[in-house]
């Protein structure tokens, strides 16, 4: 267990949340909030 306390292994599992919670964010706007896009031209 002591490789989660790593410092590039903490570094990587932060970059991963940033993924992860950006995916989230743009699919709840895309989800909740179609007419967004529509508006952006996408």
């Amino acid at each position: 267990m002591s490789f989660l306390f790593h410092h590039r292994t903490k570094k990587i599992a932060k970059y991963a949340w940033m993924v992860i919670s950006v995916l989230i964010i743009v699919s709840m706007v895309i989800f909740f909030a179609p007419g967004l896009l529509t508006s952006f031209g996408i």
